[in-house]
């Protein structure tokens, strides 16, 4: 009688560290992309039982390991991400920087190229727009510096609107007090 069960390789100490690497670590494929093998994918190519294969990944904790290599190339990757985006970041607030300077540039040489002319000699439209853009320009360099622009505004419009609330509150407090009692208040 002929045995009918397949033939398996034994699995060398040297075979399963080189399986576990590709189940955890897995390779990287010609597009670039890390494609890890499965128990299955494992089992065919190096003609080995499926349930011992899954058994020794069980016991060794691999997809553990799997989950681990994954989260720590992930974090690693975006590490690069972020010092390569910091890198243009800095190349395109120069660049912003270079052209807000010239705009500024520009506005100037404007002005001193009329500075014999009289103010009466510029449109109330013309002044507006050299303002406007001399503003918009040290707003657009500001912001290319790191430097805030509007949180200033913020601030003082809270400020305000804080001091104006308890401006009313003292009011309503004085009207309430005239209204209880008949004696003027000075």
């Amino acid at each position: 009688m002929a045995n009918k069960r397949p033939k398996y390789k034994k699995i060398t100490s040297d075979l399963k560290e080189q399986m576990r690497v590709a189940y955890v670590q897995g390779d990287i494929d010609p597009q670039g992309f890390r494609r890890t093998a499965t128990i299955e994918d494992l089992s065919d190519l190096h003609n080995l039982s499926k349930n011992t294969l899954y058994k020794l990944a069980q016991r060794e904790n691999w997809k553990f390991q799997q989950e681990k290599f994954q989260h720590e190339y992930e974090e690693q990757l975006d590490a690069q991400r972020i010092k390569e985006f910091s890198v243009e970041a800095k190349k395109l607030d120069s660049a912003c920087l270079n052209i807000a300077k010239a705009l500024l540039a520009r506005c100037g040489n404007v002005i001193r190229n009329t500075q014999n002319a009289s103010i009466k000699d510029f449109t109330p439209q013309q002044l507006d727009s050299m303002a406007s853009a001399a503003l918009k320009t040290q707003k657009f360099a500001k912001l290319a510096l790191g430097e805030s622009t509007d949180n200033i505004n913020l601030n003082g419009n809270l400020q305000e609107h804080d001091t104006f609330r308890r401006a009313m509150e003292l009011l309503d407090s004085v009207e309430e007090s005239r209204s209880k009692g008949n004696s003027t208040t000075h």
